[in-house]
């Protein structure tokens, strides 16, 4: 675990500015072929950017509303307490509504930032492990981690092992980055990277999460956290699009 790099850089977020960064670069590379500006990726990247950091705090804050007395702790983002998800699905829908306002069709734009949303991942949970938080149950295997006193994972359970759930989540992402541009090569169908996106992703954060620690409030039906339960509609709803793609439909504008 190491919270701080050199000393004074806080590692989560700098894995966190590496990720954009990455995805940016790869997302502009990867509009050329499609005729998208430079200046409209940048544009819409800023808009992920922002509606993201707004999201997994708003998620996460509603998920976890006895945590923030007074209320105003809510706004010192810094202080930790993010939810994936919730950047994910604000971040769609913002990119949807300006992705009309600027003409662009939302399954092109949605294609083109894909991999590079998988890649960010790969990247930020590292910066998960090396601050010690989104760590896993407690375990016996030999791929067990002890994190130091004062850890999250260490406060929470005592100077025992733990299951690495930020390395899972994160060769996942870089998993499904890879799996996301092979498939768009074997078989390039507009708006097939984004359901294929939606739909893997799912069923990894649904797999992962299975060896990740939750409150017990955040433990819903069947013993599944609600970051399984929106990873099954996230599925679904890539199922849906990839129907809907295969038959053609894709190359209309979805939004």
């Amino acid at each position: 675990m190491h919270p701080e790099l050199f000393g004074i850089v806080k590692s989560f977020g700098l894995m966190l500015a590496v990720s954009f960064g990455v995805g940016m670069w790869l997302s502009v590379r990867r509009a050329r072929p499609h005729g998208i500006a430079a200046e409209t990726v940048l544009d819409l990247v800023f808009a992920v950017l922002v509606s993201s950091l707004i999201g997994v705090r708003l998620f996460y804050v509603l998920t976890h509303p006895g945590d923030f007395h007074p209320w105003y702790r809510a706004l010192f983002i810094w202080d930790g307490g993010l939810t994936l998800y919730g950047g994910i699905v604000l971040a769609i829908a913002v990119v949807w509504w300006l992705a009309r306002r600027r003409g662009v069709p939302f399954l092109v734009i949605a294609d083109v930032f894909a991999p590079g949303v998988m890649l960010g991942i790969g990247i930020t949970r590292i910066g998960c492990f090396l601050a010690g938080c989104c760590y896993g149950q407690p375990c016996v295997a030999p791929v067990g981690v002890h994190f130091p006193p004062g850890s999250p994972a260490w406060t929470q359970f005592g100077p025992v092992a733990v299951l690495p759930a930020q390395l899972y989540s994160s060769l996942g992402g870089f998993g499904v980055f890879g799996l996301l541009l092979l498939l768009e090569r074997w078989r390039p169908v507009r708006g097939a990277t984004f359901g294929r996106f939606l739909l893997l992703y799912g069923l990894v954060r649904f797999t992962v999460d299975f060896s990740r620690y939750y409150e017990p409030e955040q433990v819903l039906a069947l013993g599944w956290s609600n970051n399984q339960w929106i990873s099954l509609g996230m599925m679904a709803v890539g199922v849906a699009v990839l129907a809907r793609v295969c038959r053609g439909e894709g190359s209309a504008d979805a939004g």
